[in-house]
């Protein structure tokens, strides 16, 4: 007979512990224990005729608790351990398997082949599909199952959350800056909730056409930018226009021979309705803008257009000083409104929550990939319903502050879905698509393609440790369920995303599974940790514009200017959430770090420790880069715009996870 020693282990999560009465059964193939209650200031005990594979049985009083159960048998000492990792509040049982990660293939008895299919029907009445306009699907709020099972510390994330929005609310209502009626349309005085380092840079050289530039490449949106091998018919830019820009010693035509030349084209953004700022209807430009990258190095700006028509005037560094400064900054706010409807909001939070749902609905927790993913979809779902209710719906801050308001944006989702690619969400792929690969100084990518390759490498050797062989894979009929729903509910059955619907290979399962960790990791950090630091100063990344882009040169004046960038209160109100969402939080955890022990077995435990060493040595390679790029060398003709660290896909200040 053997005897099994339960340790129950809670997390060390703010409100986690034992709160009411916890009782315990082991279940195996010869019998199981009876219930046994656990004492919370001693190790229990039970005898049972329990052998074999086994299942904790765990019931629990209505108070939330976070567990879990180790067993160790008699004098072998051998000890299993039951990972939980979940908050419970309902008493009916919960069944743990020890902590092996398994695909179905590898289960051969029925019990545990008939708890996996338990496990998902339950979690598929928890976590259930709505539909969003051509939009991916989403977390509805209505479910037919038991209670939500919480599988996210998401009280602290409420807590913390919260307590910031109200510090936010509260400092605009006490300083007038959120009622509109109270302030004077023209005053622009420029509203901070914290000041950083970048914040003041951008303050002191927003103006400058190297910065400007060098935003592409290391601002928020560093996605949007490729090289130009032949002008646009509708974009017609003339070496007679920028032969003073270039110089005597070359031409245009020569400079886009030699891949100098580079486009940013925002026409996704025209014919989008425009939103109401204080009950005045904005405007959206669809712009165009000619990049030269310098003999110094420096990508700067040779021609904005600001729509889509070839009729429209050319704006040009040798305008007068009001017209170019007006048009570079059409092209900043487009560049918001692509910022936060595209790169942040489409490719990053609502990809994070298919992938997040998919995961919950077709992986059993035994599965090696939702050991393996569950990490790096933690507040995903919790920090997107609070997007839903309190930022992007109608009356939200973002249809009552930004320039598409409410229908605007939906219409610049959909239009973002219809043309994704799966190749340019994989980083290595969209560089050569953009043709990007050999522009020097181009910090995201140099960072972001170290640290696709550490999570590639990752990837590849754990997914090896599962599956031996292409027909393994297609055999997984959970796996095959988890990319069809994404497939289906992510990707609205979309094939020319090049979204696979189904995996036949290994290699397939490996590229996949990278591009979810590296978005819902390091490309969510590259396009949102910096939100603040360049939106603060409003003129640089202005949410929306009151007045139409100029069709004629010569009219602009910095007070046009200030009549045209938007009201201090819909400025206080955007930056109030770009600091929210950029701002540290107290519960951010690395990307790399897994302080919930998902895997058990020494081989993927090692492959952890592999990832976080070759993470760890991409860290202090960035940091080494970084002093060299803010020390200024004597005698040279360094730009001081440009003296500045680019931190942000620094391994060790990224989260694993969209949980802001």
């Amino acid at each position: 007979m053997a005897i099994y020693r339960v340790q129950v282990v809670t997390g060390n999560a703010c409100s986690s512990g034992i709160f009411d009465s916890i009782s315990l059964t082991l279940v195996g193939t010869e019998g199981e224990s009876p219930k046994t209650i656990l004492e919370t200031q001693s190790p229990s005990f039970c005898q049972s005729l329990v052998s074999g594979w086994i299942l904790a049985q765990v019931l629990s009083e209505v108070r939330p608790f976070h567990f879990l159960p180790r067993r160790a048998a008699g004098g072998t000492k051998v000890t299993y351990r039951f990972p939980c990792y979940q908050w419970i509040e309902h008493p009916w049982p919960i069944e743990l398997r020890e902590g092996t990660a398994k695909t179905p293939s590898m289960d051969h008895l029925p019990r545990l082949q008939q708890h996996r299919k338990e496990e998902l029907k339950q979690r598929q009445q928890i976590f259930r599909w709505v539909q969003f306009r051509g939009c991916p699907e989403a977390l509805t709020g209505k479910g037919t199952g038991p209670p939500k099972i919480k599988i996210e510390t998401q009280h602290c994330k409420n807590e913390s959350v919260f307590l910031a929005m109200v510090a936010i609310l509260t400092f605009l209502t006490n300083t007038g800056l959120s009622n509109a009626a109270s302030l004077n349309p023209g005053s622009q005085k420029i509203f901070w909730f914290n000041k950083t380092e970048m914040a003041e840079h951008v303050t002191e050289y927003w103006k400058r056409d190297e910065f400007f530039g060098y935003q592409f490449l290391h601002g928020l949106n560093p996605i949007i930018i490729q090289l130009c091998t032949q002008i646009p018919n509708n974009f017609p830019v003339t070496q007679t226009m920028v032969a003073g820009l270039l110089g005597d010693s070359t031409t245009l035509q020569e400079e886009l021979n030699k891949q100098r030349i580079f486009l940013v084209d925002y026409k996704i953004l025209e014919g989008l309705s425009a939103g109401l700022n204080n009950g005045r209807l904005q405007h959206i430009a669809a712009p165009l803008c000619l990049l030269h990258l310098s003999s110094e190095g420096h990508l700067m700006p040779l021609a904005i257009q600001l729509s889509q028509s070839s009729t429209s005037p050319i704006f040009l560094p040798s305008d007068p000083e009001w017209d170019w400064i007006l048009a570079k900054t059409w092209v900043r706010n487009s560049d918001f409104h692509i910022h936060q409807g595209l790169t942040h909001l489409l490719r990053t939070h609502l990809l994070a929550e298919v992938f997040t749902m998919a995961t919950l609905r077709q992986l059993p927790m035994c599965h090696p990939l939702y050991k393996l993913l569950i990490p790096h979809i933690r507040f995903t779902l919790h920090i997107n319903t609070l997007a839903r209710t309190r930022l992007i719906p109608k009356g939200g801050v973002f249809d009552e502050a930004t320039g598409t308001g409410f229908e605007g944006l939906v219409q610049l989702l959909q239009k973002g879905m219809a043309s994704i690619m799966y190749s340019s969400l994989c980083l290595p792929e969209d560089i050569k698509a953009r043709g990007m690969s050999s522009l020097p100084n181009y910090h995201y990518r140099d960072d972001g393609l170290k640290i696709w390759a550490a999570i590639e490498s990752f990837v590849s050797n754990m997914v090896d440790l599962y599956y031996k062989a292409d027909d393994s894979v297609q055999k997984d009929y959970e796996l095959q369920s988890w990319i069809y729903e994404i497939f289906q509910k992510g990707f609205l059955a979309l094939t020319s995303s090049g979204i696979p619907s189904s995996f036949s290979t290994v290699e397939e399962v490996k590229k996949f599974i990278t591009m979810v960790i590296y978005t819902c990791s390091a490309q969510h950090t590259a396009v949102n940790a910096g939100q603040f630091d360049f939106g603060a100063w409003m003129p640089n990344f202005p949410s929306a514009m009151r007045k139409p882009p100029p069709k004629t040169k010569g009219q602009a004046s910095l007070k046009s200017y200030k009549e045209t960038i938007p009201e201090i209160n819909t400025t206080a109100n955007i930056i109030s959430v770009l600091w929210l969402l950029s701002a540290p939080t107290g519960d951010r955890i690395p990307l790399g770090k897994y302080p919930d022990r998902h895997f058990t077995e020494k081989a993927p435990l090692e492959l952890i420790t592999t990832f976080q060493a070759h993470l760890h040595k991409i860290s202090n390679e960035i940091k080494e880069r970084n002093k060299s790029l803010v020390k200024k060398e004597p005698l040279t003709k360094q730009d001081p715009s440009l003296l500045v660290a680019y931190k942000y896909l620094d391994p060790a200040e990224m989260e694993n996870s969209v949980s802001i």
